[in-house]
């Protein structure tokens, strides 16, 4: 299969478990709820910003389809090497979308499984089948050899 359907697969699977998440806080709290979707609404963009930005092939050949032409509407970033500020604005928003529904999660094991099965195959996707037929060569998760 070609990186592109993986791409796209591995944001469905991602997406999936947000919506997982976002059901499960909604259920308990609206209002925390709305909290949830607004770090959603907030990280996403971000994380598009702070990596897929700087990517040498976001406009032409981007394997996850959908963050590479989002790019044009965000704020414009030189490409270049990937900085530390890069790979916070990449994790740490990664990171409040895995942990902030957790606690809500938690109270339905089926719910909560169901959550990291989604959102770790969709890692392990982007990981296995995105990423080695990448071109962006400054990209660190790059796994083409230069040349």
């Amino acid at each position: 299969m070609d990186r592109r359907f993986h791409g796209v697969f591995s944001l469905l699977l991602v997406f999936g478990a947000l919506i997982i998440g976002l059901v499960s806080v909604f259920h308990e709290s609206v209002v925390m709820g709305v909290v949830y979707l607004v770090i959603v609404l907030v990280s996403l963009p971000t994380i598009v910003y702070a990596f897929c930005s700087k990517c040498t092939c976001r406009l032409d050949s981007c394997g996850h389809v959908l963050p590479g032409p989002l790019t044009p509407w965000l704020p414009q970033r030189k490409q270049g090497d990937y900085t530390r500020l890069d790979f916070a604005g990449l994790l740490v928003p990664f990171l409040v979308l895995a942990a902030f529904p957790q606690w809500w999660l938690w109270k339905s094991m089926v719910l909560f499984a169901v959550f990291w099965v989604l959102f770790l195959l969709g890692l392990v996707e982007i990981r296995r089948c995105v990423c080695p037929d990448c071109t962006n060569k400054r990209c660190p998760l790059c796994t083409r050899p230069v040349g």
